[in-house]
């Protein structure tokens, strides 16, 4: 193979590159950059250097990456680094710029030495694209492209127009700004609400779809999650939303009613003559709520303790579809794991350990309960902790009849292990006996009799 002639090709290499500076460097439409170099110009191996213009805060920067480094935002430094880089006695291999009007050129150095260049024309060349017809999306004449460092996000509440909505919630300002008081709220109900959507579209078609879909939201408090799945199934799937709350508190079922008389749910100025209401709040105790239908969907959103069970209960009752849960603070296991447990001793004498570990255990059973139940089960993080440290969702949708297989079998090993019964169990011990069933006994030690045993049959899934 020949040697590498660099005088030789320098002069096609250099024509190439100011064409394609003019490109990067003169065009309103420019969108990148990629040049690989035929030695390395950072750490290891790598030997690319990329850039682009962006916009942070509205000021114009170019974002140029050296292989191996973080990227860095410059104030018109990028011409002269890519220019001292691509002329140095480094040999450009490959070079890549495109611009947003469809615009591009590829340069290639083959082994050989001999420079190649593809040219494609933009749409505004004379009415036709070049070879290789770029396929980039129409801007109107004379719009510049977007050169936005930030991503747009896609929020729930974003797709719809939830001005109003977020008023009266208090989310909002007069400007229509979400607050920053409310900013952590703000991302969970979105976070919440991609959750449920992704849920819902797991369940079977309804038997009637003009028939109301019910919500009801358990501890709901001043129910900005319910107010908001309401509004967001509403506009994106056209549902006819039915919702009812229910808490303990009468001042914030008082707010709740007012705000759902703003917006013309109730009553009140915003409600059409005669329309029948499309929202109920009550002041109740979850376990003595008896709404006289039965709900598609339950939520929970940081109901404290052994509310979140009653609002787990209430829905696998009553047949909800799909129950979404965000448990808040959990005390009742945590009473009844014995700090002497074997082989456990260690994890249960420290009260942080034991309180963290006993959050998790109650999760944990939960889930399975409901898979026991017949419930497709998840539990995850919904938002990040920066926002809530109460930030696990556990997410179940009915799919099966109720289930006594390897779900019970798997609820049954964890309850034995830990010596303990989950007040959710007794909750749902009528309509679900094996959950609260007497199995401890001796079976609470990792050397229980038959243990081992090979030919031990579990039950059949």
């Amino acid at each position: 193979m020949p040697v590498f002639d660099q005088e030789q090709y320098r002069p096609q290499i250099h024509d190439a590159l100011v064409e394609l500076s003019a490109i990067a460097f003169d065009s309103p439409d420019f969108v990148s950059a990629l040049i690989r170099f035929r030695d390395p110009i950072g750490p290891g191996e790598n030997a690319t250097l990329s850039l682009r213009p962006v916009q942070i805060g509205g000021e114009p920067l170019w974002q140029v990456s050296r292989a191996g480094e973080v990227s860095n935002m410059v104030r018109g430094r990028a011409k002269r680094e890519v220019w001292d880089l691509a002329n140095s006695a480094n040999i450009v291999a490959e070079a890549h710029v495109a611009a947003a009007d469809g615009a591009a050129l590829h340069l290639r150095t083959t082994k050989k030495g001999k420079v190649l260049c593809e040219r494609i024309r933009g749409r505004g060349a004379g009415g036709n694209v070049g070879v290789g017809e770029s396929c980039a999306p129409a801007r109107p004449e004379g719009e510049p492209p977007s050169v936005a460092h930030d991503r747009a996000k896609r929020r729930p509440l974003d797709s719809f127009d939830s001005g109003k909505l977020l008023f009266v919630l208090g989310f909002a300002g007069a400007d229509g700004a979400v607050k920053p008081s409310m900013q952590a709220k703000f991302r969970q109900v979105n976070q919440f609400l991609s959750l449920l959507d992704s849920a819902l579209d797991e369940l079977p078609a309804r038997k009637d779809p003009r028939a109301p879909f019910r919500v009801v939201d358990c501890g709901c408090g001043k129910a900005y999650l319910s107010f908001c799945a309401k509004a967001y199934l509403e506009a994106s799937r056209g549902w006819d939303v039915r919702l009812a709350g229910v808490d303990l508190k009468p001042d914030v079922i008082a707010f709740c009613r007012r705000a759902a008389e703003s917006l013309g749910w109730i009553g009140g100025e915003g409600a059409a003559a005669g329309a029948e209401p499309t929202a109920e709040f009550e002041v109740c105790d979850i376990a003595k709520y008896s709404p006289g239908f039965a709900p598609d969907a339950v939520l929970s959103l940081h109901a404290c303790d052994t509310a979140t069970d009653e609002a787990i209960a209430f829905g696998v009752e009553r047949g909800a579809r799909a129950i979404l849960s965000a448990p808040c603070c959990q005390h009742e296991l945590q009473k009844s794991l014995s700090p002497s447990l074997r082989p456990h001793q260690a994890l249960l004498r420290n009260g942080i350990l034991r309180e963290r570990f006993a959050d998790l255990l109650t999760d944990a059973f939960r889930a399975q309960i409901l898979r026991v139940a017949g419930y497709r089960t998840t539990v995850a993080e919904f938002v990040e902790p920066d926002a809530t440290a109460r930030n696990v969702l556990i997410r179940a949708v009915r799919v099966t009849r109720p289930g006594t297989g390897t779900a019970l079998s798997d609820y049954e090993d964890l309850r034995r292990a830990w010596g303990v019964t989950p007040w959710l169990a007794g909750r749902l011990s009528k309509t679900h006996p094996a959950l609260a069933a007497d199995t401890s006994a001796a079976d609470t030690t990792a050397e229980r009799k038959g243990e081992n045993n090979p030919c031990r049959k579990r039950n059949a899934r």
